[in-house]
């Protein structure tokens, strides 16, 4: 995610994760992986230093009748009907009672990395994770491999990609993946959302061969309105080097409903400046919109305008030429749009029905909250002056992190920021931890290894609830990857935690276009997790309003996030079906009712599994959130999952924390516990019925998607949350 001055980046939520890829054959007595090198190139004289240190971590195999146990007990302790509901177990338990065999591998393979010379070996409590550091040149004879070194198109950064590995027979059948921390063995692949880390033109963007000129961006707040706009000189040419010799200046048309008013923005006001020698905003803003570094950006403010909330406003521009003393002017770029109200944690409480004496209480040591983040940046001080400027009713607590590389002030921050700050003020009072990750080619081998070694002492305080606003196409990640993944959430839901994932920013498709087959993003499809759609506020009709202090006397409601122009939503939230997972007992009978209902406005069948896993289950706003970065210096203005995932995490947090006080278990895995509420108490839900998603965060709108109606859907799940009303029906006894 990339953040430009105090322009409203409207980011396509949840980073993009790069894919694990690979096959597995089972070739005379010793296991073979191949791994491609798909968006890196071989560096010349590449072998790496062979006393370099690097670090592997080994997953070691579940039983997979032991692993059904654990998802029988799973589904026991989260089904509210079950005799065995809530009754968690600890890891310890889990791995003394379901999953022992896991146990005897893990100190199989431990002795044969001993043997072999690896003496410095970390291992989780259960030997279910060995993390093993040593040189190049010993782990080159332990898995009778070469590293290549590579390097990754888009950075300058180097990597080590082995191009198969050997385990020998005895222990090849007692590991499921070897992962690490060092740029060592996590394939690079093609990106995916969750959410959308890099940087991609904004829907308002155009290529046109037409001497308009390229507005890429408009800001609007109060009494003025920001320009970013791409030169184009007058013969249709994109300006390279320097400010075409033609070039006067801008004449900018606005019309709001029957009036109409010009404005002139002499050469001097139109701050135009070649990329690659720009100021910082106008820089960043090049690189934000892909724009080569001879091109030239303008940036500029009209003020005076009054701009009234959810008024339509359209807005002309033209550029103003002067060649042998004749005037001329370009064609126009137009954009329609309506102003919305920035979202703060108090416009969410507001919306939502959040009692604000709850949000006022003192909470329990072990109320714990944590965002869990991928090559990214920690800075603190953006936390606080989030906390100074929208956070001061809501006692943002911010605790431990856990992990490596989140120091490192060359990664960007804009996704755990806004992670970090709406999870934490949602869940007012609660400590928010951050568990990090080094690299952004992510599998989540790291979190799950950090977690079962924060569970091993006893001394920590684990956190109950979690927010991923990460995601990968369940298709490159493959079978093998998705089932590892999955032993491990059942396990958090076995221990009493919730876990919530944002659903994707770019609907039933990719980020590069319609598929053919409606991509699956994992971990949002999984059974396992409470998937987050994203919601966006209109002004509605009368029979559906909802009225908030902060618009006062306006009819709002909640619709699809999806990408449009007008009110500047740069996202499309994500939602369908699983191409892996059956669909589970919890919500059969709502995503049946469904199918039934839809009927006509179903996408053909061929596109997606209508008998498996429906997801998202629940939905929250996600445009438009109000965010401080670069240690409060920067606004920024923030689309996605990923920001209605952190913020539905710290409302269910809320909840957790009242149940504790009364002596209740945790949530655990909450989606039967919901689904049963949405049938017997629908006023527990605010049903989302128009929208679609079938288009992508680049503006490309496929032939197909699914709609929101009356119900459940997959696009709006349950719909979104009536956070008073559950919080006094999850805390009765």
């Amino acid at each position: 995610m990339m953040e430009i001055g105090s322009l409203k980046v409207l980011y396509t939520c949840i980073l993009l994760i790069l894919v694990l890829n690979y096959s597995s054959s089972v070739i005379g007595g010793t296991i073979k992986v191949s791994v491609s090198h798909k968006y890196w190139r071989l560096l010349a004289d590449s072998k790496p230093r062979p006393n370099e240190n690097i670090k592997l971590i080994f997953v070691i195999k579940n039983n997979d009748t032991q692993v059904s146990n654990l998802e029988q007990k799973f589904k026991q302790v989260s089904d509210p009907v079950h005799a065995d509901y809530g009754n968690f177990l600890t890891y310890d338990e889990i791995h003394q009672q379901l999953l022992s065999e896991t146990t005897k591998n893990g100190k199989i393979v431990e002795t044969w990395l001993k043997k072999h010379n690896m003496s410095h070996i970390t291992s989780t409590a259960h030997k279910e994770f060995l993390i093993v550091q040593s040189s190049v040149r010993l782990i080159e004879q332990l898995l009778q491999t070469t590293f290549l070194t590579y390097q990754h198109r888009t950075k300058q950064q180097l990597t080590f990609r082995a191009k198969q590995f050997n385990l020998p027979s005895t222990v090849y059948d007692k590991i499921d993946y070897i992962d690490q921390s060092s740029e060592l063995l996590t394939v690079s692949g093609s990106k995916i959302p969750a959410s959308s880390e890099s940087p991609s033109k904004h829907p308002l963007a155009v290529d046109s061969p037409s001497n308009a000129p390229n507005l890429l961006f408009l800001d609007r707040s109060g009494k003025r309105i920001e320009f970013f706009i791409q030169l184009i000189c007058s013969n249709g040419e994109n300006a390279s080097d320097t400010v075409c010799p033609e070039f006067r200046g801008y004449e900018i048309t606005l019309i709001v409903l029957s009036a109409t008013t010009q404005q002139t923005v002499s050469l001097a006001e139109a701050n135009c400046q070649v990329c690659y020698e720009a100021g910082a905003s106008i820089f960043d803003a090049c690189f934000n919109y892909n724009l080569n570094d001879d091109s030239v950006l303008c940036r500029f403010y009209i003020s005076n305008i009054n701009i009234q909330k959810y008024q339509q406003i359209t807005v002309y521009v033209q550029s103003k030429f002067v060649m042998d003393g004749e005037t001329t002017y370009s064609l126009p770029a137009s954009q329609p749009f309506e102003q919305v109200p920035h979202v703060t944690p108090s416009l969410l409480a507001s919306l939502y029905k959040v009692n604000m004496s709850i949000i006022k209480q003192k909470r329990l040591a072990k109320s714990r909250q944590a965002v869990v983040g991928f090559g990214q940046y920690y800075n603190l001080k953006s936390y606080k002056a989030f906390s100074q400027s929208y956070g001061k009713n809501f006692n943002i607590r911010i605790g431990k992190v856990y992990g490596e590389d989140y120091t490192n002030k060359s990664y960007d921050e804009g996704e755990t920021t806004l992670d970090m700050e709406y999870m934490a003020a949602m869940g007012a009072g609660i400590v928010t931890d951050y568990i990090s990750s080094k690299n952004d080619e992510v599998s989540f081998t790291p979190f799950f290894t950090k977690l079962a070694l924060l569970e091993s002492d006893k001394r920590n305080i684990v956190p109950l609830v979690y927010s991923i606003s990460y995601g990968l196409d369940s298709k490159e990640a493959g079978l093998k990857i998705v089932r590892m993944n999955d032993i491990q959430f059942m396990k958090l839901g076995v221990s009493g935690k919730t876990v919530f994932v944002s659903a994707g920013d770019d609907g039933v498709s990719s980020s590069k276009g319609c598929t053919k087959r409606f991509i699956a993003v994992y971990p949002a499809s999984s059974p396992y997790i409470t998937s987050v759609g994203a919601t966006q506020l209109i002004l509605g009709d009368k029979s559906n309003c909802r009225y908030i202090p902060q618009e006062r006397s306006k009819c709002l409601e909640e619709i699809v996030a999806y990408t449009n122009d007008l009110t500047e939503c740069s996202i499309t939230s994500g939602g369908g079906f699983s191409i892996y997972h059956t669909r589970p007992t919890w919500q059969k009978a709502m995503v049946q009712n469904y199918l039934s209902t839809a009927k006509k406005r179903l996408p053909p069948l061929t596109y997606f599994k209508k008998n498996n896993r429906a997801y998202p289950d629940i939905t929250l706003l996600g445009h438009d959130y109000s965010t401080k970065e670069k240690g409060g210096k920067d606004n920024a203005f923030e689309d996605g999952t990923s920001a209605s995932s952190p913020a539905t995490a710290g409302l269910f947090s809320l909840i957790n924390d009242q149940r504790l006080k009364l002596g209740l278990k945790p949530l655990g895995f909450v989606n039967p516990l919901l689904y049963q509420l949405a049938k017997t108490n629908p006023e527990a839900f605010y049903d989302i019925v128009k929208g679609k998603n079938n288009c992508n965060t680049q503006s490309v709108c496929c032939p197909y998607g699914f709609e929101a109606q009356k119900g459940y859907d997959p696009v709006t799940g349950i719909g979104s949350i009536n956070h008073e009303l559950l919080m006094k029906l999850l805390t009765e006894k």
